[in-house]
This record gives C-alpha cells, structure tokens and sequence, in this order.
C-alpha cells in the first residue's frame, strides 16, 4: 500500500515540477535568452536548433544553430540539398539594431548538408542564414529570422 502511495505521491510531484517549469521561460542573465529547458517549444533547445530561423528555397533549407559556451552565446548557419539542387549559405549579423553584415563564407552545397563555424552572437547581435537556390538563378539572398 505505501508502495502506490509513494508513486502516486513521485507523480503528482513531477506533475506539478513540469507545470512550474513550463509556466515562465528562464532568461540567462544579461543575454535576453531563453535558457535551455525540457520544453522544446520554449526557448533555445537542448540540441542548439532554432526553428524561427528556417529558411527554404525549393530544395535548399538553411537554418541555424546556437550555443552558449563560457557564458557567451555563439549562432552557427546550416544549409542543406537535396534532389540535385545547387544551394549556397551565409551567415549575417547585426549589432545594436545596425545592418546586417556578412561574416562567414559562402557555402555551396549539393545534395549534402554543410555548415558555418559558430559566431559571436552575444548581447546587442543578432545572427540570421540566408541561402539561394542556385537552379532557379537567385539574384539575392532569402534570410531566415534573426535570433
């Protein structure tokens, strides 16, 4: 009987933890961003992907990627192909609200995945991936949400 008690009593315990955890972001401090959480649906996830930062041209995807090392936050750009499509990447940033500037080369990709370095992306920047579908001739960049 304390048996099903004591498991009755876990779970109602990591319930109410869950719905604590889940009723307000945790923000690093001085950063502005989300922590990490279990809520994939809050904030950076674990695994570094931002789903705000998709962008897609036919068969061109590019999306980003961020970190936190040493207290600092890094944002690193992917791009991928498929279906025999030529697709090339950059990586922009921004700082204080100013224009966006190019900081990694020029990725090309066919059908494979390729990535940036990771960059600074702390306090006052803003990252965002731009691609072009190479096969339909792009004459600009198509860029995700900066994050």
């Amino acid at each position: 009987m304390n048996t099903h008690k004591n498991i009755a009593l876990a779970a109602a315990t990591a319930a109410l933890a869950s719905g604590l955890a889940l009723a307000a972001p945790a923000h690093a401090a001085n950063t502005g961003r989300p922590v990490a959480t279990a809520s994939a649906q809050q904030g950076v996830h674990i695994d570094g992907y931002e789903p705000d930062s998709v962008v897609t041209r036919g068969a061109c995807k590019g999306w980003m990627n961020t970190k936190k090392t040493n207290g600092h936050w890094f944002a690193q750009g992917l791009v991928q192909s498929w279906s025999g499509t030529d697709c090339a990447m950059i990586l922009q940033r921004k700082h204080n609200g100013g224009a966006y500037k190019f900081i990694s080369g020029q990725h090309i990709v066919n059908n494979r995945k390729d990535s940036t370095g990771y960059y600074w992306d702390h306090t006052g920047y803003k990252s965002r991936v731009c691609i072009a579908n190479l096969n339909w001739n792009d004459t600009s960049w198509h860029c995700g949400k900066g994050i």
